[in-house]
Formats: C-alpha cells, structure tokens, sequence
C-alpha cells in the first residue's frame, strides 16, 4: 500500500466511522485529531519537488541575496533547504531527482 492509498483509506474510514459517533463526545474530538494527525504524517512521506529559489528577486531587497544562489524552498513550509532526504523544519520527504 503506498503512502497515497493509506491517505484514502484513512479519510474513508473517518468518514465512515464518523457518522456513527456523536460529534459533541470527547471521543469523537480525539478521533477525528489521531486520524487527521495520521494523515498528515502520511502525507509528508509523499515526496515532493523542492522550489528553487530566484535570488535575483530579492538583491535589492535582502543584504547579501546572493547567499541564496542555488538554494530552495521546501514545498511544504517554505524554509531554505540546501540537501538532504527530508526537510530538517517540517519532515517533508524531498525528491531532488533533476533538480
């Protein structure tokens, strides 16, 4: 099962199973936050393309831009990322393949 089937799964299941909980129960509030905790955990793992970076855009704007020469955005919450397999602020999987 990839990461994407499990996604699926996991929100026919909470939809399923929430409609036969009552949604004012405590246990109705933790469930709907476990599973979408699992979700967006499961979405991280999909591996997303990093943004590169036009420096160019902000020479007039930050001192020394030039730091920014081939650098990247992670997709997910837009922090510099230089390498690696994951991004050290969010986890987001990266796919640096033909970057």
């Amino acid at each position: 099962m990839t990461e994407s089937e499990a996604i699926e799964e996991l929100k026919y299941d909470c939809n399923e199973l929430g409609k036969a909980i009552p949604c004012d129960t405590s246990w109705a509030f933790s469930f709907e936050n476990a599973y979408g905790m699992a979700m967006k955990a499961l979405e991280k793992q999909i591996p997303k393309k990093p943004i590169s970076i036009d420096y160019e855009k902000y020479i007039d704007i930050i001192d020394n831009a030039k730091f920014l020469r081939g650098t990247f955005w992670c997709p997910n919450c837009k922090r510099v990322v230089h390498s690696g397999s994951f991004c050290k602020d969010c986890g987001q999987k990266l796919d640096w393949e033909n970057t």
